[in-house]
């Protein structure tokens, strides 16, 4: 049963007038005591929270929303959810929906939405369905799932088609989180993660989740961590699992005697053969060209190895 809380992720605040103040069954003359959808709706348009609030505090408007994610992926609350938000052209929808309005990167086109706002409105949702004990986002094409879309209540396209053609991603990160197979950590949490060489390719593995670091855009993917290891740039996502090849980075091999170092892939120098790491740095006694005898106790020598298989710590 829902406690009719409200998301801790909002910043904004501006409580609409065009709301039902509760959420009570006309028809079977009973209250709504439990949420069991999200309705998703875009903007039609690149606004900011303060811009949104100013339309639906509009009673000439006749609409509003439970909750909006800005252009800048700010997250406001327009109508508590213990209320009922005239949104979706449908009270049977609304009366047990949470629903979040949109803004768009553009106008037009397919109305698509920023990688950060597509990234905020999957937290919100995921929030939502925790804090009302939805167990799970399920898009089944009409009103039967817990997803619910405006088009499928009203002759109109929103949300537009770039959302649409998120909707399994937004599914699939959000039941992720809700049932802990994500690797999504909370901001500022510290977790290591192990890498591997497989035939010369880096794959990394990281059991427990991510550190966030700094968060920066490349194309389609936030990132929130980047590790650098033979020349290339890794970059962690924010949303799933794992890494992705960002490019070429430039990798620093003035390695010299008296390093301290860690095996990147403990390849012998000159042959294919590997040894056995034993410790997570080692020491550099002594280099010759790009061959660098190295220790792990500073004193009896390990191996030979390349120095690109080498990362100073």
């Amino acid at each position: 049963m829902s406690n009719f809380t409200n998301s801790p992720l909002v910043e904004y605040t501006r409580i609409s007038p065009n709301k039902n103040n509760g959420r009570w069954d006309w028809e079977n003359n009973k209250p709504i005591d439990k949420i069991t959808k999200i309705t998703i709706h875009h903007m039609a348009g690149v606004a900011t929270l303060e811009e949104f609030g100013n339309i639906v505090a509009n009673p000439a408007r006749q609409m509003s929303s439970n909750y909006a994610i800005d252009k800048d992926a700010r997250v406001g609350l327009f109508c508590e959810e213990k209320d009922r938000s005239w949104c979706s052209s449908s009270a049977e929808n609304d009366l047990v929906s949470i629903t979040i309005e949109v803004s768009n990167s553009s106008v037009g086109g397919n109305w698509p939405i920023s990688d950060k706002v597509l990234a905020k409105l999957i937290d919100l949702c995921v929030d939502i369905c925790k804090r009302n004990g939805i167990p799970k986002l399920t898009f089944t094409g009409d009103t039967n799932g817990s997803l619910t879309y405006h088009y499928m209540l009203a002759q109109t396209c929103c949300p537009g088609p770039y959302i649409r053609s998120k909707t399994q991603y937004i599914c699939d990160q959000v039941n992720k989180r809700l049932t802990g197979t994500s690797n999504t950590t909370p901001s500022g949490t510290k977790v290591s993660y192990v890498k591997q060489f497989n035939a010369g390719t880096v794959i990394y593995k990281t059991p427990g989740g991510y550190a966030v670091n700094t968060i920066k855009t490349y194309g389609a993917y936030t990132i929130v961590e980047e590790s650098v290891a033979n020349g290339i740039k890794y970059g962690k996502l924010k949303s799933g699992a794992g890494w992705v090849k960002l490019g070429t980075a430039t990798v620093s091999n003035d390695i010299k005697a008296g390093d301290v170092v860690k095996v990147l892939d403990p390849v012998i120098y000159g042959t294919n053969k590997r040894f056995t790491l034993l410790t997570d740095k080692y020491y550099v006694l002594q280099i010759s060209g790009n061959r660098a005898v190295i220790s792990s106790n500073n004193k009896d020598v390990t191996a030979a190895i390349d120095k690109k298989y080498l990362q100073k710590i």
